[in-house]
Formats: structure tokens, sequence, C-alpha cells
């Protein structure tokens, strides 16, 4: 009969594997571009899945399979720091040369395991084989303890050195969105102030459960502690990729586009994005929407049909701006079409009608699209109303692009 810390094992570690799944079919709904980048959160989630799978399968199979499956299992902690840390790499820009070579540790550490594996069974395969409980100590058998706690050490430093690794990446890089200082920029460094945090927390879960499990020799408590923390850092990725999609940058599509293997994902992808950019005229042509104060991504996804993560890989990928870019780009398109056929109303005015809440980020966005303020664009345009009336393509189209073609 299952005690009540099984229990409590296997349902942490069921709802490990399904968040992962979730987390992962959250990933894919950003287009095969996307998926460049979003590989190595691939890989994170299946290295986690294996690990949370040691509960299930100890429990549901016995001993004896678990140990023939532990050198598999066991190796996947190795991939699960370097995955995440290229991520980090990728979305910040710096993509690093020859990145597998960071996944040489798994297999390596899978011969390991599966050489203490082959010494145990050597040992205690009657034992083991015969359903008899097995518990392995410095005083049992000193070279095997030896052996086992040298891999948790090494596993240990293995994942305190990315770890390390990974929050040089994240400061540096949230340093340089600070500098930027545009909205979608500072979206981005609070997206990496909130994942950073949950990392630090899994690795002092893991920490702990290291130092629990040599102390007590009793792997389930250790076990469940780590599990927990892997689902805690799921829960909070879950939510901030769901809620506030991150842009992948041009670079990855650009990779996506000259891969040969990937034609037919990628042709895939186009129809989609065509689709989208469709809707996104229709929306850009009714104009109401997007001069609405309050709008937010996941609003424009859903007028759209799509979800925020598919809007935002377009916007970045084809359109080459963030999502308040693209807003910001129609409005002052806008804007400026009004300052040049209608000279009596003040910039304040208009600008509230554009949905700007203010005449200082008005100002700032115009002053950003076009080069100069408002005031200065109308006087610059105020010498032929001719030209003014067609502002559009007379004198915003040079410094705007807001046009959305399909690719």
């Amino acid at each position: 009969m299952f005690e009540t810390i099984d229990i409590l094992s296997f349902v942490i570690s069921v709802t490990g594997v399904v968040q992962a799944g979730f987390l992962f079919m959250v990933l894919r709904n950003e287009g095969a571009s996307a998926w460049h980048t979003n590989r190595w959160m691939g890989i994170f989630l299946f290295a986690l899945s294996l690990s949370f799978a040691r509960i299930v399968i100890l429990q549901l199979v016995g001993t004896a399979i678990a140990l023939l499956l532990e050198p598999l299992l066991f190796s996947a902690y190795f991939a699960l720091a370097p995955a995440v840390y290229l991520y980090f790499r990728e979305m910040s820009g710096d993509v690093p040369d020859r990145p597998w070579r960071h996944f040489l540790a798994a297999p390596i550490a899978c011969i390991a395991v599966g050489v203490l594996i082959a010494m145990v069974f050597a040992r205690y395969g009657d034992d083991l084989l015969a359903g008899k409980p097995l518990e392995i100590t410095f005083e049992t058998d000193f070279g095997l303890s030896l052996m086992a706690n040298g891999l948790l050490v090494g596993l240990f430093i293995f994942v305190s050195i990315y770890h390390g690794a990974l929050t040089r990446t994240a400061i540096r890089y949230a340093r340089i969105l600070k500098a930027k200082g545009d909205p979608e920029s500072l979206s981005r460094r609070r997206w990496i102030n909130g994942v950073v945090p949950c990392l630090h927390a899994a690795l002092i879960a893991f920490a702990l459960s290291q130092i629990l499990q040599i102390a007590s020799h009793d792997m389930r408590w250790p076990n469940i502690l780590i599990n927990l923390g892997f689902v805690l850092v799921l829960l909070r990725l879950n939510f901030l990729l769901a809620s506030q999609p991150f842009r992948t940058g041009q670079a990855a599509a650009d990779a996506m586009r000259g891969s040969p293997r990937s034609g037919r994902t990628i042709m895939k992808d186009d129809d989609q994005t065509a689709l989208i950019c469709k809707k996104l005229e229709q929306v850009e042509a009714e104009g109401q929407l997007l001069f609405d104060p309050l709008l937010t991504m996941p609003k424009l996804a859903v007028r759209i049909g799509v979800t925020p993560n598919q809007l935002s890989h377009t916007l970045n990928n084809v359109l080459g701006q963030s999502f308040f870019e693209y807003v910001n780009s129609v409005r002052v398109h806008k804007a400026a079409r009004l300052l040049c056929s209608e000279p009596e109303r003040t910039i304040l005015d208009i600008a509230t009608e554009v949905g700007f809440n203010s005449k200082s980020t008005f100002n700032l966005a115009f002053k950003r699209v076009t080069g100069m303020t408002p005031s200065t664009y109308r006087v610059h345009n105020s010498s032929d109303r001719e030209n003014s009336r067609s502002a559009d393509s007379a004198n915003i189209q040079p410094v705007v692009t807001t046009g959305i073609s399909a690719p």
C-alpha cells in the first residue's frame, strides 16, 4: 500500500508533466520561426518530464525496472541547465557557436550511471529481482555509495556553473533593455526579472534536496522537494509566456527561412502569417480599435482571431515592429494627416483622438516615428496644403512604415 509521502510525490510528478505539456503547446503556438529559439525550452521541458517520470516509474513498476531506466532519467538533469542557458542566449541575440556541445555532459553522465547500475545488478541482482528493498550506504557498500554521491556532487557543481552563467547573461541583457528605455524593452526586462528568481528558487530547492539526501539517505523527501520546485517554476513560466509573449527576434526567423529542411513548416507558417497580416489590414482600415487608449495585445489578438504569441511573432518577425511600435506608428500616421488637414485643432485634441493619453507621450512617439515634433511637422507641411492632404504618400511614407502586406 502506498504511504502518504508516496501519494504526494506521485501527484507532484504528474502535475509537473501536465504543466510541461501545457507550456510546450504554448511555445509551439508561437509558430515555426519562433521554434528556432523555443527549441531550447522544448529540450528543457522534455528533460524535466523525464525527471518527473523517475518518481512515477519507481512507484508503478518497481525498483528493478526503475534502475534499468536510471541512466536515461538521471542524465536528463544534465540537460536542464544548458537548455535554459541557451534559451536566454538566443533571446538576447547572443547566439553561441556550436551550442550542442553544451549537452555533452548528458551522454557522459548516462554512461557513468549505466556503469553504476551494472555494478548494482552484479552485486544485488538477485535481491532486486526478488522484490527485496535495496538500501546502499557507506556502511554496506562504500564503493557504490562513493560513486553515487560523486555523481550527485558533480551534478550540483554542473548546475551551479550554468546557473551562474545564466544569471550573468540575464543581468547583462536586462541592462541593455533598460538602456533602450522603450516600452517593449522594459516589458522584456520585466519578463526576465520574473523568470530569473524562479530559476534561483529551483536551484535552492535542488541544493537542499542534495543536502537532505546525503544527510538522511532517504530519496523520497529530496525528490519531492526538487520536483515541487520545478513545478513552481513551470507554473510561473506558463503564466509569463501565456500572458506576455516574448519577442524571438529577426535572427531566428532568418535562420529558419535559410534552412532547406524546414521548407514545409515555413510554408505553413507563412500562410498563417499572411492571414494575420490581412486581418491587421482590415483592423487598420476600420481604425477604431487601434485608437483605443486601453488597447492591449490580447485584445487585438482576440479581434484578429489568433493567440497573443502568434500576433507577437508576426509583428516582430514580419513587420519588424513590437506591439507598441506598431500601434504607435498607426496612430502617428493618422495624427499626421489630421495635423495637416485640420490646422485649427490643437495638438492635444488630435493626440487624444488617436489614442494617446498625454501630449508628452504623443510628442515622444511622433518624434520617434517622423524625426520631428508634431508642431514642427505641422509648420513644415503648412506651406503646401495640397501635399498636406496626401501626407500619407508624400510626407509620411519615407519615415513611417505602417502598410502591411502578406509576405
